[in-house]
């Protein structure tokens, strides 16, 4: 029987000198709660009011409910959203509402005895607000007890740019470079006009930088102005020289570094990057973003170092496979829009990343068997386009249960063949729980398209994937961290703190080439859905922290392999 361990180690958390992490709980409103409420009150609402409101028995409303400063009480059915902004709100035991019910700056009262279908949020922190004609704009007035080290600098005055502040921040660890230490100032200053940032930093990497015979240090420089009152349009550049992940998706980086740092086990393959770029934002409502960039890029390889580990230190790492070497330019674009009504804790919404990459350049020592110019070219000047999508849906089903569903596509799409950095895979715990990552196996590989000879470090090399994820989440009636007086409010605010989940997961990839009936498939055609992984799983998520079981279907002979995360699985 065969496990996957992720140790909680609080010391590898990435982490900013002199910042903290917002909680519901302390006097500061958290932006994404501010930004989810100004959101609300200026989309569509059947109903806006200054003042005090009610909604009785045998009234329903067609839409979503938006009362600021007024008292709201509610007795009838409401076929929407319910926003409070500054004030208090009362359920009689007849009240129905079909969708969430926000209190920003004020409290509930009724919300046992009346239906709810969405999630209640309950902040009793005032949101700091000024009204432009109907439209509400938040002015962030809460920044007095913002913690955040820009916030800090302002009220202490200090806007000379000349006197910026140091700050620290520590990247995943990782077996190519230890631990990432940036080093450097940061700089940001608002104006009515818009606002400035500016950031550089000298990256220290423990495994390395302080060996007497490598000079091996990084940097990232990177500024950004923003345009318009709220900010809506931003446009900035970059300088790097920084090792990135091949692949960053499946696992977060706390994950990997955690699982790196105790025992031993580095789930990504990692190349290096030197260039720079210019970008251009558009920032929306409601977590839509959209950025379009052009960069001239050199990548390479990264040797495995051996950084210190907590267990398994005489261990050898998996080595880091070769990667293929060249300048490249590239142009990308980046769309994101997230409408979930709470990132870290999802109930419902819809979370959408989608980026498509056109990269050309030249290839001047190319990886062990990762590119078959015979398919896409006779040299080693390349041009390829990518695209990378991922789906996203949160459902709830009652108040104490949800069915959430993620659709991942992503690969080649014209061109040449795509470069190892570019490549992917579907193995591991992010994506098929019940497989082990990076494990030998006979027959064909559509996880990671191993091809024949074997690659030291079994790097991704599917040119396409295809990722169905689906599962059920119920509560259970526990609340091991909050008081048991406020269990009610608790419960129905968000999830239990305990909380069941059924899975199961289907995916596999392939390449783009001749078809074998294995690994490679005509470029307008996709594998039959019998030749997918598909595994099923159940276990716990205890706030957060989730301890899984995960089993393979479609390959009977694997074992049970057991999982702990420290996300949710999506």
């Amino acid at each position: 029987m065969r496990s996957t361990l992720l140790t909680l180690c609080a010391a590898l958390v990435p982490f900013a000198a002199g910042a903290q992490q917002p909680t519901d709980s302390g006097p500061r409103l958290p932006s994404d709660i501010r930004r989810d409420a100004v959101d609300r009150w200026n989309g569509a609402n059947a109903i806006r009011a200054a003042e005090r409101l009610r909604i009785d028995s045998a009234q329903e409303v067609a839409g979503n409910v938006a009362v600021r400063e007024g008292a709201l009480a509610i007795a009838g059915h409401v076929h929407g959203s319910v926003l409070a902004v500054n004030t208090n709100v009362t359920l009689a035991p007849s009240a129905h509402v079909d969708g969430d019910v926000l209190v920003v700056g004020g409290s509930i009262d009724g919300e046992t005895v009346a239906r709810v279908d969405g999630s209640i949020r309950v902040y009793a922190t005032p949101l700091h607000y000024r009204m432009d004609g109907d439209v509400m704009v938040d002015v962030d007035a809460g920044e007095a007890n913002d913690d955040s080290w820009w916030r800090r600098l302002e009220r202490n005055h200090e806007r000379d740019w000349a006197n910026p502040l140091r700050v620290v921040q520590a990247g995943p660890y990782n077996r190519v470079e230890g631990l990432p230490i940036s080093l450097g100032p940061a700089i940001y200053r608002a104006a009515p006009w818009g606002s400035v940032a500016f950031d550089a930093a000298a990256v220290l990497r423990t495994a390395t930088s302080f060996a007497s015979d490598r000079g091996d240090v990084g940097h990232t420089v990177r500024g950004e102005v923003r345009f318009g009152p709220d900010r809506l349009v931003g446009v900035g550049g970059q300088l790097f020289n920084v090792v990135d992940p091949v692949e960053s998706w499946e696992l977060s980086d706390l994950e990997v570094a955690l699982a790196s740092f105790v025992v031993r086990r580095d789930y990504r393959d990692y190349y290096s990057r030197h260039g720079a770029k210019a970008f251009a934002t558009f920032y929306g409502r409601r977590g839509l973003t959209a950025t379009v960039s052009y960069g001239e890029e050199r990548w390479g390889s990264r040797p495995t170092e051996n950084p210190f580990t907590l267990f398994h230190g005489d261990d050898p790492w998996r080595p880091n496979p070769v990667m293929d070497a060249g300048a490249f330019h590239i142009g990308t674009l980046d769309l994101r829009g997230d409408t979930r009504n709470d990132p870290d804790d999802p109930w419902s919404g819809w979370y959408v990343d989608a980026n498509v990459e056109h990269g050309l350049g030249t290839i001047n020592s190319a990886a062990p068997s990762s590119i078959n110019f015979g398919i896409f070219g006779s040299t080693r000047h390349t041009e390829y386009t990518r695209g990378f999508f991922d789906v996203r849906r949160y459902n709830r089903l009652g108040p104490d249960a949800q069915l959430n569903m993620r659709v991942v596509l992503g690969g080649w799409l014209g061109g040449d063949a795509l470069p190892l950095e570019r490549r992917l895979s579907v193995d591991g715990p992010g994506t098929l729980p019940g497989f082990d990552f990076r494990s030998a196996r006979a027959g064909v590989d559509v996880g990671t398209c191993e091809g024949a000879p074997a690659i030291p470090g079994m790097p991704a090399e599917c040119e396409r994937i295809a990722l169905g994820q689906i599962e059920y989440r119920g509560d259970l009636r526990f609340n091991f961290l909050g008081d048991w007086e406020d269990w009610p409010r608790r419960y129905r605010n968000a999830h239990g703190d305990a909380v069941w989940v059924l899975f199961a997961d289907a995916g596999r990839g392939w390449r783009i080439g001749a078809p074998d009936g294995g690994l490679s498939y005509s470029s307008s055609a996709i594998p039959p859905l019998s030749t997918f992984r598909t595994d099923l799983g159940l276990g716990i998520d205890i706030d957060g922290i989730g301890v899984y079981a995960a089993k393979s279907v479609s390959t009977p002979a694997e074992p049970v392999n057991f999982i702990l995360r420290l996300r949710h699985r999506f």
